[in-house]
């Protein structure tokens, strides 16, 4: 969310008007290193070549309309990884009447200079923890690399923000061509009614539809869910949690033991495949509460839903063959088992719909990722 600048405010951060100044030397420094570094056949930089030259920091931004600031940090692999699409974009950000400008998030000086290093051809900002800290503070910046665009001009008159983090949108438009992005931003934004989410065809489709794509411009084709949606329909798996485990231990009607079963699953199963809409009834039941409720979406990627959803489905199918095993085993084993299995299903939802944490996310980007190669879902993090 881009945050509401008030000229009013008593905040030498930003203040423009009084005793420090312009708000760009408050927020940067009153100096910018100059990158004047040429590179070697090789791609590295040449002895004797950097950052030898500084300059005001209003006269280095004088005639900018924009500013775009590259956060990344040494110790940062994605950093590094994003940092050539920076160093390439910028003749066009230049074209733009836009500043490109580092700012360190590293730890010492030594990690500072060897970031600097990295980024030939992009100004830098001299290393300061206390004003990395209240940029990003200011621009409620969660995760690494990012690149923000901002005004360079009125800042105290308008919101700071043209994109909040542009790093994906520039991987979508390297060349610039619909930049300043803003008008993006705009048309991807979800509807903010509860009456255009049930009946207007917004971007990512109907609330109701086969799965939602189209939400990342990095990953348009995988399928996204709104996590209010996910988060009603686990407090509904609560729900039925406290009834199978009811009818275990008290009512131990087989026939609703099945009913259960089945519902479950099939909503597990379905929801896997397909995403919360339209197939898995609690998915959709939930999803149609969310819009009433929450009329804005809250997109995270599916790949971590669906494999904490195939862990409830797991659990639920070992739940109800150990009860078709009953006559089998002992009393005191099937009451150990199915307590535990029963409990552990209904602490896993209550976490989702009441804390927002999801068990078998944790798990996907903890252990599958860190083992198992899987793509880290860098989203979830924000």
């Amino acid at each position: 969310m881009n945050p509401k600048v008030n000229p009013d405010d008593n905040n030498d951060a930003i203040t423009t008007t009084t005793k420090g100044g312009d708000w760009r030397v408050k927020l940067f420094g009153d100096k910018l290193r100059l990158n004047t570094s040429s590179s070697s056949p090789t791609g590295d930089i040449e002895q004797g070549q950097g950052f030898t030259q500084t300059a005001s920091i209003l006269q280095a931004l004088e005639g900018y309309e924009y500013l775009a600031l590259f956060f990344g940090a040494n110790y940062c692999p994605f950093c590094k990884e994003f940092a050539p699409s920076v160093i390439a974009a910028a003749p066009a950000f230049e074209a733009h009447k836009t500043k490109v400008i580092f700012v360190s998030n590293d730890r010492d000086a030594e990690n500072y200079e060897a970031s600097c290093m990295k980024v030939k051809g992009i100004d830098v900002m001299d290393y300061d923890l206390s004003k990395t800290a209240q940029m990003r503070d200011l621009f409620g910046l969660k995760t690494i690399p990012a690149l923000m665009i901002l005004q360079n001009k009125d800042f105290h008159k308008d919101e700071p923000f043209v994109v909040s983090n542009a790093r994906e949108i520039l991987e979508l438009d390297p060349k610039l061509e619909r930049f300043p992005w803003g008008s993006i931003e705009k048309r991807q934004a979800a509807p903010l009614t509860a009456w255009e989410r049930l009946f207007i065809h917004g971007i990512h489709g109907n609330w109701w539809q086969l799965g939602h794509k189209n939400v990342s411009p990095m990953h348009p084709k995988d399928m996204y869910m709104d996590e209010h949606a996910v988060r009603i329909r686990a407090g509904l798996l609560n729900v039925i949690t406290w009834v199978a485990i009811i009818n275990v231990f008290y009512m131990r009607n087989l026939l609703l033991v099945n009913i259960v079963f089945g519902i479950v699953s099939w909503e597990f199963v379905t929801s896997m495949l397909f995403g919360l809409t339209p197939f898995a009834p609690l998915g959709t039941i939930a999803t149609l509460i969310a819009v009433v409720l929450q009329p804005t979406p809250l997109w995270k990627p599916a790949n971590p839903k669906r494999f904490a959803w195939g862990v409830g489905l797991m659990l639920a199918s070992t739940c109800f063959i150990i009860v078709q095993l009953k006559d089998k085993i002992s009393e005191e084993a099937f009451r150990a088992t199915v307590a535990a299995i029963a409990l552990t299903c209904n602490l896993f939802t209550w976490l989702e719909s009441a804390a927002g944490f999801c068990v078998g996310c944790f798990v996907y980007n903890n252990v599958l990722v860190k083992y198992f190669g899987k793509e880290e879902c860098k989203e979830c993090k924000l």
